[in-house]
């Protein structure tokens, strides 16, 4: 009897023993993380701890990149399958890249994790936790949350601004309802000119509307990137547009904070509102 429960003592100290290592294991496996998109690189240089990031995206470092500081001296790769394959990484992290080739890289063993697609403060947070887990880091991404949270609700407190804003990037485009920057603007306070000529989704905003119906402000983005794409038929060409944005009240909003849908909103409302109040 006494015979049989040592080797049983025996037996549990060794499946612990293997449990153990199989733990230590999958913990030492998210030390090779790679991001196929500059969204994803957002989400790893939020999360990982540096040495757990095996290779970024070409644009980590670039000035639409809001973790671009981040970047420094991390690896950058194509984010093609074959790289992929050739770096033996632990783990994919995509938001939109790969989609060429993502039905191969899923028959492969390389665990993929794609944040998913959508605004708002729950989304950004199953995001977190989905990203946290998949790197080991759930107690960062938590302490990310919980600041989140505190963050929006003071931002939530303050008085609406009741001004109709326009938003406007160098290419014309406005953000109309059901998109993330709609929603961005109307949580820092505005009604939103878009909202209220009906447009929906991302469209050319109509010279006419701003001329004969002026907003209280204008917040504009993407103007500070090295290299702005403005179409030839952009507004932002005609000198009755420039000339409003001289004399409207106007906000540049860095495109780093607005370049990944739903990621950043909280840092841009912010943003909006200090120079609000300035």
């Amino acid at each position: 009897m006494i015979a049989a429960l040592r080797m049983m003592n025996v037996v549990f100290l060794l499946c612990a023993a293997i449990n153990f290592s199989g733990e230590a294991e999958a913990k030492e496996k998210v030390g090779r993380a790679v991001s196929l998109d500059y969204c994803s690189d957002q989400f790893l240089l939020a999360l990982a701890d540096k040495s757990q990031i095996y290779a970024l995206s070409p644009d980590a470092d670039k000035s639409h990149s809001f973790y671009a500081d981040r970047a420094a001296g991390i690896k950058q790769f194509g984010a093609s399958l074959e790289e992929i394959l050739i770096s033996k990484t632990d783990l994919v992290v995509r938001y939109w890249g790969g989609w060429n080739f993502l039905s191969l890289l899923e028959k492969t063993s390389v665990p993929v994790v794609s944040p998913l697609y959508g605004s708002g403060s729950e989304m950004l947070y199953k995001n977190l936790n989905l990203v946290g887990r998949a790197l080991g880091q759930e107690k960062r991404a938590a302490k990310m949350i919980k600041d989140h949270k505190i963050r929006y609700e003071v931002l939530k407190g303050k008085a609406a601004s009741n001004l109709r804003a326009a938003y406007i990037t160098p290419s014309g485009i406005t953000a109309g309802t059901g998109t993330f920057v709609d929603d961005l603007l109307r949580f820092a306070g505005f009604k939103t000119v878009s909202s209220e000529l009906g447009i929906k989704g991302w469209q050319p905003f109509p010279l006419e509307a701003m001329i004969y119906n002026p907003p209280d402000i204008i917040i504009g983005s993407f103007f500070d990137l090295p290299n702005p794409s403005i179409a030839s038929w952009s507004i932002i060409r005609h000198e009755r547009i420039r000339k409003m944005m001289r004399e409207i009240p106007t906000i540049i909003v860095p495109g780093r904070y607005l370049s990944c849908n739903g990621i950043f909103t909280l840092e841009a409302a912010e943003y909006i509102r200090e120079r609000i109040v300035k």
